[in-house]
Formats: C-alpha cells, structure tokens, sequence
C-alpha cells in the first residue's frame, strides 16, 4: 500500500489525524530511500553522530517522506526536491532554543534574526517555538546556524544525486511532530480529486 493510499485508508475508517501521521511517518518507509536503505543509513548515521543524539531520534517528512508534496501538490523530483529530516529530541531543541535566547540576550537584541521580505524572521521563529518546532533558517546569526549550515551543505554534496539539498527542523517531542504533520492531512483533504 503507497502513502497516499494509507492515508486514503485512514481518512475513510475516521482514524484520527495523528494517528494517520504516526502510521505514515514514523513507520512507513521513506519512498525515495526504498531500496536505497544503505543510503539512508548513512544520513541517518551521519546526523545521529554529529548531534550525539539517538539514531531512531531521526525522521523523514515531506515529498521525499511520501513521495508527492502535499503543499506543491507535486511529485518528488531529486532535481528539485529536498530531503526534509525532522529531529525529535528534547535535548537538542533546548540546547539550539537556549543558544538563541543567549545570543539575543533574552529576545532584547533581534537584530541578529534574518530579514525575508523585508520582514525579521523574530515573530515567525518564536510561534514555531511555541509550536515546539525549531527551525534553524529562522534563528540569528551565530556560530550555531554557521555550524549547522556547514554541516547540512556537506550532508547535501555527499548526497546530490538524490536531493537538491538536504535540510532539518527540530522537534521538541514527538506530539509536537504529529501535530505539525497533521497540515498534510489537513492538506491532502483539500486538494484531493473527489
């Protein structure tokens, strides 16, 4: 049975959303890696020493996850697509939250948060946060975003010839994860062919 189709599944037995998610994301394999799993491996592997964090802490979203992007409505293309890994990890979302409040001496200096359209990415990190979301293209400059950005862009070269590049996100618990993946759900409903 593909993603799509155990999504199907569950939409039509009324299962709930995050269970949904759980079955999808946390189970099903990632489409993309199918037989590729040495591959995956290696990510994972690669992520899991660098951050000193639990291997099974690391998971697969996106189109690269289910193999259609729920948001673009599209299938996954490695010429164009991402390879989105989600770490669930406390531990790691305190040590990357504290870094920003201590770079921004406790929010009073955001000077440091990037400007997209002419807009600082302050508001838009901190409702991620509350969310229990990390996204470290929202935090401020710094060593801790420098270091993280060389690391995924080595992880992205290593691995171009299956992903434009290879980005993460953490998450403060699993909960949190299930929630944000619900959207996809939530997405899917809206733009399915009846």
């Amino acid at each position: 049975m593909t993603h799509l189709e155990s999504i199907d599944e569950g939409l039509k037995t009324n299962k709930p959303h995050h269970e949904i998610v759980r079955k999808i994301y946390l189970t099903y394999p990632t489409h993309v890696l199918v037989g590729n799993e040495e591959r995956k491996f290696q990510i994972f592997n690669e992520i899991s020493e660098y951050f000193n964090i639990p291997i099974m802490n690391i998971q697969i979203v996106g189109s690269s996850k289910t193999g259609y992007s729920f948001h673009k409505k599209t299938v996954f293309d490695s010429l164009t697509s991402d390879l989105d890994v989600a770490i669930i990890d406390s531990h790691l979302f305190q040590i990357y939250t504290e870094s920003v409040f201590k770079i921004t001496r406790g929010f009073t200096d955001r000077s440091g948060f990037p400007i997209y359209d002419g807009k600082s990415t302050y508001q838009q990190y901190v409702n991620c946060v509350a969310k229990g979301i990390f996204r470290p293209d929202l935090m401020p400059t710094g060593k801790k975003r420098l270091n993280w950005s060389k690391f995924f862009g080595q992880l992205s070269s290593k691995n171009k010839d299956l992903f434009k590049s290879i980005n993460a996100g953490i998450y403060l618990s699993q909960t949190f994860f299930e929630y944000k993946q619900t959207s996809n759900i939530n997405e899917y409903i809206l733009t399915k062919p009846i």
